[in-house]
C-alpha cells in the first residue's frame, strides 16, 4: 500500500550534486538548516508499505520539496511551502473526509526513516489518515559500531534547539486550522503523536510558543492576547484533538510544571500517556546513563491528582515480553497496543476501551488478550 506523506523539517537540505544550478533538494542531513534551525521547509514524499512483510520503503524519486521563495520584488508575495503543504492536507480532508496525524518522532532516525516510519503508522492504525511527519533528523550514530541508539547527546541538544521550528509550524498550522473554520467545515480531527525524544522535541516546541511575537492576523491575535485564567500564561488555542505521548523521554514530573508541559492540556481536547518499567532506552539509558531523572514514559506523570483531568496515564508493560528495542517502539510494533491507541483516536471513552484494567485516578493498565502476544 502507498501512503503518502507530508513533512517539515528544520534540518540542512542535501542538494543533488549532479544538478549543475546545485537546486534540487534530494533529503535532509542531521544538522541543524539555515538561521540555526529556525527556518522550516515542508515537502511530500509516497512510502510502500507492506503489512505483512513488515517493510516500510521510500518509493525512489517520490520526494518533492514544496517551492518557497522568501525574498521577493514590491508588488509580489512570498511563495510559503507551508501552504503548499497544508492546501494539500485540507482538502484530502475535506474532499476524502481524512483526519490528520501529525507525528513528531524519536532520537536515533534519519530523515528518511522518519518518513517511512510516518508512512508506516498511516497504515499500521488501520484509520484512513493524512500523516504529517515533523522531520528532526539524528546524526544516526557517532560510534564506530552502528547501535540502535544513536548519539544521544547530539539527538538531545537539537531536539531543544527544534523548539521554535516547531512553534513555527504550529503557527502555519493555526491558519491552515483558521482556513478550514472560514470554509465548510470538514467536521475532521487532527491529532498528535509524540514518540521517546519526540515528547521533548514538542515540549520545547510549547515552550517556544508561549515566547513567540504575536501573529499579524487580527482574529489569532486576540486568541494569543488573552490571558489564562489565573494570569500565570498567555492562552494557548486548541491545536489537537487528541495527544498521544508513547514512551516519553519527558521528565515524570512534566505536567506539574509550567516549563515543561503543564499547559499542554489547553492545546487539546485529550491527552494520553503510554508508558511501561520495561523501557530499557528510557528505564537504562536515559535515567540510568544520562542522568534525566524519573521519565515520563518508564512510570508515567508523578501525581495524577494534580494534572488535568483531560490527560490519561496508561501502563503496557503487561503486553511488552520481548527484548529491546520492541519495548521502546511499541506504539509501531504490538497490534495489542495499536488497538488501543487506535481506539482513543477515533475517540472511544477511556473506561470503554477493551483489555484496560483500571489502576487509580485515571490511570489504566492493558491487560493481556488470550492467546499469545505477538507483534507487528
Amino acid at each position: 500500500m502507498i501512503q503518502t506523506v507530508y513533512f517539515a523539517t528544520n534540518r540542512q537540505p542535501l542538494l543533488d550534486p549532479s544538478d549543475p544550478k546545485q537546486e534540487r533538494i534530494i533529503g535532509f542531513g542531521s544538522e541543524l538548516g539555515p538561521t540555526s534551525g529556525i527556518d522550516v521547509r515542508y515537502g511530500s514524499a509516497k512510502v510502500d508499505v507492506d503489512l505483512s512483510k513488515k517493510t516500510n520503503v521510500l518509493v525512489p524519486g517520490s520526494l518533492v520539496v514544496a517551492n518557497q521563495q522568501l525574498l521577493f520584488t514590491e508588488g509580489q508575495s512570498p511563495i510559503l511551502g507551508s501552504d503548499t503543504i497544508f492546501d494539500a492536507i485540507r482538502a484530502s480532508m475535506k474532499s476524502d473526509s481524512k483526519p490528520t496525524i501529525a507525528f513528531i518522532h524519536g532520537f536515533s532516525n534519519s530523515f528518511v526513516d522518519s518518513i517511512e516510519r510516518g508512512g508506516w503508522l498511516g497504515v499500521f492504525y488501520g484509520i484512513d489518515v493524512n500523516m504529517f511527519v515533523f522531520s528532526w533528523p539524528s546524526i544516526v550514530s557517532l560510534l564506530p559500531t552502528p547501535t540502535p541508539f544513536g548519539d544521544y547527546a547530539h539527538d538531545r541538544k537539537t531536539a531543544a534547539a527544534s523548539g521554535l521550528a516547531i512553534a513555527r509550524t504550529l503557527r502555519r498550522l493555526s491558519d491552515f486550522a483558521d482556513k478550514l473554520e472560514q470554509e465548510e467545515r470538514c467536521d475532521q480531527s487532527i491529532h498528535l503523536i509524540c514518540h521517546s525524544m519526540g515528547n521533548y522535541v514538542f515540549r520545547n516546541g510549547l515552550q517556544a510558543l508561549l515566547t513567540l511575537p504575536e501573529p499579524t492576523s487580527p482574529a489569532l491575535s486576540a486568541i494569543n492576547t488573552m490571558t489564562s485564567l489565573d494570569g500565570s500564561s498567555p492562552a494557548l488555542r486548541r491545536y489537537f484533538d487528541k495527544v498521544i505521548l508513547a514512551a516519553a523521554d519527558e521528565d515524570a514530573d512534566a505536567f506539574d510544571d509550567p516549563t515543561k508541559l503543564k499547559f499542554l492540556p489547553r492545546m487539546c481536547k485529550s491527552a494520553t500517556v503510554y508508558y511501561s518499567e520495561k523501557d530499557w532506552i528510557l528505564g537504562t539509558l536515559s535515567n540510568g546513563t544520562k542522568f534525566n531523572g524519573p521519565r515520563l514514559g518508564s512510570g508515567g506523570p508523578d501525581n495524577m491528582s494534580t494534572t488535568s483531568d483531560k490527560i490519561s496515564a496508561i501502563d503496557v508493560s503487561d503486553i511488552l515480553d520481548v527484548s529491546e528495542p520492541e519495548n521502546h517502539q511499541y506504539y509501531r510494533v504490538f497490534p495489542q497496543i495499536r488497538d488501543d491507541i487506535k481506539a482513543v483516536l477515533i475517540g472511544t471513552p477511556p473506561d470503554k476501551i477493551a483489555n484496560r484494567q483500571a489502576i487509580s485516578q485515571a490511570r489504566w493498565k492493558i491487560t493481556k488478550r488470550r492467546g499469545k502476544t505477538t507483534t507487528a
